[in-house]
């Protein structure tokens, strides 16, 4: 399972990638190291673009901003290309607020819950996981 993430804040998503990677997923990030979208980097294309690599999940890590930051434009994208988006919240005691436009368009979970969906689908696809 191939996931994309995005986050409101630089560094919010970092506590994810391991995690992720362990329940057998790929993950691409939607911006480089300096912060720049992927899209835009010379060099460089969106995940979304990629032909044979598409991601099949977008995972936005973000707390109860009620707007979307210009870090997190990847899950408009993703809405866009028609990939479900799940928002996680980088603090387990709070519950990631849904930006306006985007009700009835994304999934909240908590990270518990996003991993165990990525280790599922990592199993059925017969893809080795950490632990498992």
């Amino acid at each position: 399972m191939h996931v994309l993430l995005t986050e409101a804040s630089f560094g919010d998503a970092d506590f994810l990638v391991q995690p992720l990677r362990d329940a057998g997923c790929l993950v691409s990030r939607c911006h480089t190291r300096a912060g720049l979208c992927r899209a835009l980097a010379p060099g460089a294309c969106c995940p979304l673009d990629e032909p044979f690599a598409q991601p099949d999940l977008v995972v936005g890590v973000r707390g109860q901003e009620p707007e979307l930051t210009a870090r997190e434009y990847g899950v408009v994208c993703g809405v866009r290309d028609r990939v479900p988006v799940a928002l996680v919240s980088p603090d387990p005691d709070v519950r990631p607020e849904v930006p306006p436009g985007l009700a009835n368009r994304v999934t909240v979970i908590d990270v518990e819950g996003l991993l165990a969906t990525c280790r599922a689908a990592s199993r059925s696809l017969g893809i080795p996981v950490a632990g498992g």
